[in-house]
């Protein structure tokens, strides 16, 4: 067990948390508190995927040349200050807050190193550092907002039944002891990028094999129970939304009472607790 002690709360003794119990991005934030002024969070350093040279003001701060070539090669950086610390009665552990700060550090930044200042970063490099540049997960939130910026909306209570069912990508860590799944960006973007069919309401009846003259009210509502959105609409006037298949598929296959003993359904027949 490798472990740090970290001041978290102003006038509190030192707390000590258990590196090895951190995922690789909270590990090295917690490294770079421990190594920064008074091992307090005064700020910490992060190494960015961008490079210095992709800086629009590059020619102009350092010219050309072969020395203007090596700077722009080096990764930009980014100095993150608004690490505000833990409140005396604040019932948030040091492990959760370590995490929290972790995932809200962009996506494309990683902590490499603390800070001496809330002014002036250190530049010895955290053990770490290389471990959390590879930690590119999310939180649930986060990968649902990540999901809309590619154009794939997913309600939270969507999300939550088609994770259920199997249907969502696997976290690729349980953070805070299994409390906290995180799933990894090239998997979301999978996700979003994968192949399916597109339903309108009228399909998902015929599939379904609903029928009568209430069966397209009956699946909009058990679609809005579900926390489904459309994924486009038909072009043209009077076009109808549509719905991804596979999404609807999965959670009408796993509706309540599928294949349990004595639990017969009539075809097409949606459960309204569901």
């Amino acid at each position: 067990m490798t472990t740090v002690k970290l001041y978290l709360r102003a006038k509190s003794p030192a707390v000590e948390v258990d590196l090895d119990s951190l995922t690789p991005r909270a590990r090295a934030l917690a490294e770079a508190v421990s190594m920064s002024f008074g091992q307090q969070p005064l700020g910490v350093l992060c190494d960015t995927d961008l490079l210095k040279g992709d800086s629009r003001n590059h020619t102009y701060k350092y010219g050309t040349g072969p020395e203007a070539d090596a700077i722009a090669a080096r990764s930009e950086t980014v100095f993150i200050t608004n690490l505000r610390p833990l409140h005396q009665d604040a019932v948030t552990s040091p492990e959760e807050w370590l995490e929290q700060k972790a995932r809200s550090i962009p996506l494309n930044a990683w902590p490499v190193a603390g800070a001496q200042s809330r002014m002036q970063p250190l530049s010895e490099r955290v053990p770490s550092a290389d471990a959390a540049r590879d930690d590119r997960c999310l939180t649930r939130e986060q990968a649902r907002l990540h999901l809309a910026d590619l154009g794939v909306v997913i309600s939270p209570d969507a999300w939550s039944r088609l994770w259920k069912v199997g249907h969502l990508p696997a976290p690729k860590h349980f953070a805070l002891g299994g409390r906290m799944p995180l799933w990894h960006v090239d998997d979301i973007d999978a996700y979003a990028a994968r192949s399916f069919e597109r339903w309108t309401v009228s399909q998902i009846v015929q599939a379904m094999g609903f029928d009568g003259p209430t069966a397209a009210d009956t699946v909009r509502r058990q679609l809005s129970r579900w926390g489904l959105s459309a994924v486009d609409r038909v072009p043209g006037r009077g076009g109808e939304n549509r719905y991804a298949a596979d999404q609807v598929q999965a959670l009408y296959a796993a509706r309540p009472g599928k294949g349990r003993r004595g639990a017969a359904r009539s075809r097409g027949r949606f459960t309204t607790e569901d």
